[in-house]
């Protein structure tokens, strides 16, 4: 053989081994990467609350009757003992065809017949009465020269009386037929108009808003039955009603951070917590024990309804330097806990210990330090040692999410105009710092 020809074939069979070795050399895998960075962290209970009136007032109807039209509408303003809300005139009697006419009628007259036939019964009793009186008077002056016996006169004196007690009877039966003639009368009065001036009006109980009107057309109302709602709108609450288990992790005061109901993020603190929990069947059909927590703002919030939906995160730890670390770069291992951290290029098995967590992020107690870089959402083609590469660029963690700057401000959303003191704190959000003071010492000289 040639020294050319085995110079070729020695090339070639170079190339192909440069080839096979370049083929099966391990790569570097992609994977996300973050950094660990020291910030703020909380821990919040999240749940859907709905807001409500603090003091909600329901106007009912006193009595029975036929109730006019309600002019109120929904925001109306309304002032204590002068506002008119409702009339309710008396109860028309019922329609009658005229066959009760008539039965009616008839029972009238037979009243009045019976009423002069108990008259002459009287008359009749007191004539017996006359004569009776007149005999005893008699018998008593005769009894005393001695001319008739003592049974005489005993007889005489008891039928005196037994003729006083029946005149008394008939007088009395009397009485009764004049009555039954009042009930017949009464029975045949027309309906009364409900359009009358005899009408009973109801005015507002409390200074508000008139917030729903269960009742606005005209007609018979019975007692008790609600007409319309009350309330302040700018003294409202939040009410959520929250898992049993997380409830005994909530106590009063806890900050709670009030969003998702149109405007921008409000804070309050919890009030109370119920005692009494409830069932409650979830969207999956689990039965889940559950009780409300009463959640008032620090401030009064514009435009927020009553029965408006909100969100409420019930703050129950929150720390403002914290080691952070996203959950999706955390798995579980014989040892606990366990990260890639990567190291020249590698991905090393690297167990930590773990303080609080919210499902997003983690803190980081022992193990990691502050720029640390670890993997995020590792594959299960990754182990210990793998070179790693950053698909698509390098993260930074993960940051709490931006502020939304379309949101409405508070100057922009409708205030509550039937109660002037809420109108007070965004206008002086707008006065320079002068007007601000003087219109803070004129609110002060009012309220004194």
């Amino acid at each position: 053989m040639s020294r050319t020809r085995v110079l070729v074939w020695s090339a070639v069979a170079l190339l192909l081994f440069l080839g096979g070795s370049w083929a099966f050399w391990p790569r570097a895998i992609l994977v996300d990467m973050t950094d660990l960075k020291i910030g703020m962290m909380e821990v919040s209970i999240t749940e859907e609350g709905e807001a409500r009136v603090r003091d909600l007032f329901v106007v009912s109807a006193p009595a029975a009757g036929y109730l006019n039209r309600i002019e109120s509408d929904p925001g109306d303003c309304v002032t204590a003992g002068e506002t008119r809300l409702a009339d309710i005139s008396s109860p028309a009697a019922a329609a009658r065809d005229v066959r009760t006419q008539a039965q009616l009628r008839a029972a009238s007259q037979a009243a009045r017949a019976t009423l002069q036939m108990t008259d002459a019964d009287v008359r009749m009793r007191q004539a017996e009465l006359d004569l009776v009186l007149a005999d005893r008077e008699r018998v008593r002056r005769l009894a005393r020269t001695g001319t008739v016996s003592s049974q005489a006169l005993e007889r005489a004196e008891v039928s005196a009386r037994s003729h006083l007690a029946a005149v008394a009877a008939a007088s009395s039966a009397r009485e009764v037929a004049r009555f039954e003639i009042a009930r017949a009368e009464a029975a045949l009065i027309p309906s009364v108009d409900p359009s009358s001036d005899a009408a009973m009006t109801i005015t507002s109980p409390v200074s508000g808003m008139v917030l729903r009107v269960m009742r606005d057309s005209e007609g018979p109302v019975a007692a008790g039955e609600p007409i319309m709602e009350i309330g302040q709108s700018s003294e409202a609450e939040v009410i959520v009603d929250v898992l049993s288990e997380d409830a005994v992790r909530v106590h009063a005061d806890t900050r709670v951070r009030i969003r998702g109901w149109g405007g921008p993020p409000q804070w309050g603190r919890v009030d109370r917590v119920d005692p009494y929990a409830f069932t409650k069947v979830s969207a999956l059909g689990i039965e889940e024990q559950r009780t409300n927590i009463v959640v008032r703002f620090d401030e009064a919030v514009p435009g927020l309804g009553h029965g408006y939906r909100v969100r409420a995160d019930i703050i129950i730890w929150q720390k403002e330097a914290v080691l952070r670390i996203p959950m999706s770069a955390l798995f579980k291992t014989e040892n606990g806990w366990t990260v890639y951290l990567v190291e020249k290029g590698r991905a090393q098995l690297h167990p930590v210990e773990l303080g609080q967590m919210n499902g997003q992020m983690a803190e980081v107690t022992r193990g990691l330090s502050a720029g640390d870089n670890v993997v995020e959402h590792p594959s299960s083609s990754l182990s210990g040692g793998a070179k790693v590469k950053a698909r698509g660029g390098h993260t930074t963690g993960v940051e709490g999410p931006s502020a939304d700057s379309s949101a409405p401000t508070l100057e922009t959303l409708p205030f509550d105009h039937c109660d002037a003191a809420s109108e007070i704190p965004a206008i002086l959000n707008t006065l320079d710092p002068d007007q601000r003071a003087e219109s803070e010492r004129f609110q002060s000289e009012r309220d004194q």
